[in-house]
């Protein structure tokens, strides 16, 4: 079981703390693996990566090995300006080892919102965004679900759903669909940091059912949501220097 805390921000969050290994799975968010006093070590589908910090890509099958010492893992969403400065930095397997400019960043930091402030800094140039998909994914961070919801996003902003879909994939690098159920876990997530039941964890994420959200939870985070419930109940706000 993890016995660490986790942060909720705004297109992000993140966890420090001890780990234990989850099974293989692939999310949408891009991810910053990071070892406080050791190096941290990721198993991929054809090779295993080890160092003082790894950044993992969308889509990318993986799963973490148990860390003795503490860790940090930061999942940064591809709408925001850091996640595809993020993005832009990953090789062919979509990963990439993290460089020491992004290491100093966690090391300075007292909290995960001054890590993010010194990554945006450090990485976050001109970011050209079309404002329409922009201003799509707002109204469908506040209705992910139910039949239409694509298509009343797209009328709005005056684009055709496909087209809506086709720069979603080209300027975020993910799906829209696969965008839609990572926020959908995100909201089912908070709810079960709030003390709510599994069934009703799914609604508030809105998932036809229970078991949707556990087959959804365990493809992208590797954990069943009541394994998640767990460490997402002792959700923190802040954490101590990393070093």
């Amino acid at each position: 079981m993890w016995d660490g805390k986790v942060t909720f921000g705004d297109y992000w969050f993140g966890y420090v703390g001890k780990t234990d290994q989850t099974s293989a799975h692939a999310h949408v968010a891009i991810q910053l693996c990071i070892g406080i006093h050791s190096d941290v070590t990721v198993e991929l589908k054809e090779r295993t990566l080890c160092g003082a910090g790894v950044i993992i890509g969308p889509f990318v099958n993986h799963r973490s090995r148990p860390n003795a010492d503490r860790v940090a893992f930061l999942y940064v969403y591809p709408d925001a300006p850091l996640g595809r400065a993020l993005n832009a930095l990953l090789d062919a397997s979509g990963t990439v080892l993290a460089s020491d400019e992004i290491l100093e960043c966690f090391r300075q930091a007292d909290s995960f919102e001054e890590v993010m402030a010194a990554l945006n800094a450090v990485l976050v140039a001109d970011d050209s965004f079309d404002p329409r998909l922009s201003n799509a994914l707002l109204l469908l961070r506040e209705y992910c679900g139910g039949t239409g919801a694509v298509s009343r996003a797209a009328n709005a902003v005056g684009l055709s759903s496909p087209r809506l879909r086709f720069f979603a994939h080209s300027q975020m690098g993910v799906p829209l669909s696969q965008w839609i159920i990572w926020r959908k876990l995100e909201r089912a997530c908070q709810s079960l940091a709030a003390g709510a039941s599994l069934t009703e964890a799914a609604t508030d994420g809105e998932f036809s059912d229970q078991a949707h959200l556990t087959r959804m939870m365990r493809r992208m985070i590797g954990m069943s949501p009541s394994r998640a419930a767990l460490v997402l109940r002792k959700t923190s706000e802040s954490f101590k220097t990393l070093s």
